[in-house]
C-alpha cells in the first residue's frame, strides 16, 4: 500500500512540476513552537517507525483533493518524508518536522484560512475566527485519541459531505471527457431533429438530467422537453423546455468549470462553525432560497428574493433577535431618490398605499400594501439587512429573483415565523396569522436568538436531494477561484 501511494505521489509530482523548493521546517516559527512545547520529542516517529497516527495523517494528506485542496501543496511533503531512512536519528528528526509542517498547513487550510474572504470580495463578511495551527496541534496531541483530530477537521455538516461526494462524481465525469458542446447561437425546441438534438441528449445524460435509456436519439420529443425543464430548474433558469440563451450557456459550461464551482463551495463551507448550531437559518443569495435546519435536517425551505446586482445582499452571519408584526417601513436614504419622483408624480396612488412624510423621511404605514409585508424578521447586524414578507407574491414565480434593494423577501413569512419562534404551544400558525392581521405594529423579542447564515452558494442540494448549479450572480465565485489559485503553495 505504501509503495503504491509513493508511486502515485511521484506521478503527481511529475504532473505538478515547476514548483518551488520544499521549505525548511526548522525555520518555521509554528514548527518551532510545537517542538519547544514538546521539549523536542518526536511526534510521528516511534522506535524508528512511523506511528499509527503518522500513517493516518499521511494517508489523509495523500487525498487532500477530496476536500478541494491542492494536491501539489502536500504531495512533496509525503514524498520527502517517505524517502528518509527512519533508522537514522538525523533523518528521523527531518521527517518528523516535515510531517509536522504538513500537518500545520493542513489544519490551516481545513480551518478555512487559505483566504481572507473580505479581502477577496468586499461584500463577504464571514471571516473565520483566526486560528493558530500550532496551538491547535498541541491541543490535539494532548487528547487521548491523538489521531481523531485528523478526521474531525473536515466540517461535519451534510452540505459539506454531499459536496465532497459531488466533487468525486464530477471528477469521474472529467476523467471520461466531460460532455460535448452545442455551437454558439444554437436554438432547439420540441419537434426539432438532427445531430444537434443528439448532442443535447448527450449533454443532459452526462449532466444527470436525463436517463440514457429510451427516446429517439435525434428527436426533440416530449421526454426531452421534460428533461430540459428539469435541467433548467436545477440551474436557476426559466423552465420553458427550450434550448437557447441561458440554457445553452449552462449546458455548454465545461466539467472543469463545474468542478471549480464545487471547490469554491467547499471552501465557503469551511468559513462556518464546525459543528454548526443545532438550529439555524440559512439564506442562499444566488440560489434564491432559504432553509431552516434543525438537528442537521432541513425542516422548512422556501423561495426568496435577494438584492439586485447594484444593491447586493451582503454575505454575513448574525443572530435573528426580533419579529415585528405589521411593520411600518422607513424608506432608507439610499432608496429615497427612487421613491420620491414617483410620489411627486402620483401622490394619490402612493398615499393609498400608506406612504407619507414623517419629518424629513418617507414612511409607509403598516397594512396589506406595505413593502415589508405583514412580518419583519430583524437580524442584529451593521448592514440594515433583514428578512420580510412582500405584497408582490407574483415575483416568486420568476427564476431569477435578484430584485430587492438588499433585504431578503420571503415567500411564506407565517411559516418562517413558526420555525423561528420554535414554540408551537404559544406561537402556532393561527396565532401568528392573527397577530399579523390588522395594522397594529407589535414587536416580539425572541427568547433565544436564532443564528442566521446569509450565504452565497452556487452549488447546493435541494430538499429532494438534487444538486443545483446556479449562476454566479455577483461574480463572487470567480474572484474566490482566482484567489485560491493564487494561494497555492506550490512546494516541491
Amino acid at each position: 500500500m505504501i509503495k503504491k501511494l509513493q508511486f502515485m505521489l511521484i506521478i503527481q509530482m511529475v504532473i505538478f512540476g515547476g514548483a518551488q523548493a520544499l521549505p525548511n521546517p526548522s525555520q518555521d516559527v509554528r514548527v518551532k513552537k510545537v517542538y519547544d512545547h514538546l521539549q523536542n520529542q518526536l511526534i510521528w516517529v516511534k522506535n524508528g517507525e512511523w506511528s499509527p497516527c503518522a500513517q493516518t495523517l499521511m494517508e489523509t494528506l495523500s487525498h487532500v483533493e477530496e476536500e478541494g485542496l491542492w494536491v501539489d501543496d502536500y504531495a512533496p511533503f509525503i514524498q520527502a518524508v517517505q524517502k528518509e531512512d527512519l533508522k537514522n536519528p538525523g533523518a528521523q528528526t527531518r521527517a518528523d518536522q516535515l510531517l509536522t509542517l504538513a500537518a500545520l498547513n493542513y489544519i490551516y487550510d481545513m480551518k478555512g484560512e487559505r483566504l481572507n474572504p473580505h479581502m477577496v470580495n468586499n461584500d463577504i463578511y464571514v471571516k473565520p475566527d483566526s486560528v493558530d495551527p500550532a496551538d491547535l496541534l498541541m491541543g490535539y496531541l494532548s487528547l487521548p485519541d491523538q489521531c481523531g483530530w485528523i478526521y474531525a477537521l473536515a466540517p461535519t455538516s451534510a452540505d459539506y459531505q454531499k459536496l465532497k461526494q459531488l466533487l468525486a462524481l464530477y471528477r469521474e465525469k472529467q476523467a471520461k471527457g466531460g460532455w460535448p458542446t452545442l455551437p454558439p447561437g444554437t436554438k432547439l425546441q420540441k419537434g426539432d431533429s438532427g445531430p444537434l438534438v443528439e448532442t443535447l441528449r448527450a449533454q443532459l445524460i452526462a449532466q444527470d438530467a436525463l436517463s440514457p435509456e429510451g427516446g429517439s436519439q435525434e428527436q426533440f420529443d416530449d421526454a426531452l422537453v421534460e428533461a430540459v425543464k428539469t435541467y433548467q430548474t436545477r440551474h436557476g433558469l426559466e423552465h420553458d423546455g427550450k434550448v437557447g440563451g441561458g440554457t445553452l450557456k449552462a449546458l455548454n459550461t465545461s466539467v472543469d468549470e463545474r468542478i471549480h464551482s464545487i471547490i469554491v463551495s467547499l471552501e465557503r463551507q469551511r468559513w462556518y462553525p464546525n459543528p454548526l448550531p443545532a438550529r439555524y437559518l440559512q439564506v442562499n443569495i444566488p440560489g434564491f432560497y432559504l432553509k431552516g435546519v434543525e438537528g442537521g435536517a432541513t425542516v422548512i425551505s422556501m423561495p426568496i428574493i435577494t438584492g439586485k446586482e447594484y444593491r447586493k445582499t451582503p454575505v454575513f452571519n448574525a443572530p435573528m433577535t426580533e419579529i415585528i408584526f405589521n411593520p411600518s417601513w422607513h424608506v432608507p436614504a439610499s432608496i429615497m431618490p427612487e421613491i420620491l419622483p414617483k410620489m411627486e408624480s402620483n401622490p394619490e396612488a402612493y398615499a393609498s398605499k400608506g406612504y407619507h412624510w414623517d419629518g424629513d423621511r418617507i414612511v409607509q404605514s403598516p397594512g396589506n400594501a406595505n413593502s415589508l409585508g405583514k412580518i419583519k424578521f430583524n437580524i442584529k447586524s451593521p448592514f440594515s439587512v433583514y428578512l420580510h414578507g412582500t405584497p408582490n407574491h407574483n415575483l416568486f414565480s420568476k427564476a431569477k429573483r435578484a430584485l430587492s434593494h438588499g433585504c431578503i423577501r420571503v415567500e411564506n413569512p407565517y411559516k418562517l415565523a413558526e420555525f423561528v419562534f420554535h414554540d408551537p404551544n404559544t406561537w402556532n400558525q393561527e396565532r401568528i396569522k392573527d397577530e399579523a392581521s390588522g395594522t397594529t405594529t407589535k414587536p416580539v423579542k425572541l427568547n433565544t436568538p436564532l443564528p442566521v447564515f446569509v450565504t452565497y452558494l452556487t452549488v447546493f442540494e435541494d430538499e429532494d436531494h438534487k444538486f443545483h448549479f446556479v449562476e454566479d450572480e455577483y461574480a463572487q465565485d470567480k474572484a474566490i477561484w482566482a484567489a485560491l489559485v493564487k494561494a497555492k503553495r506550490n512546494v516541491q
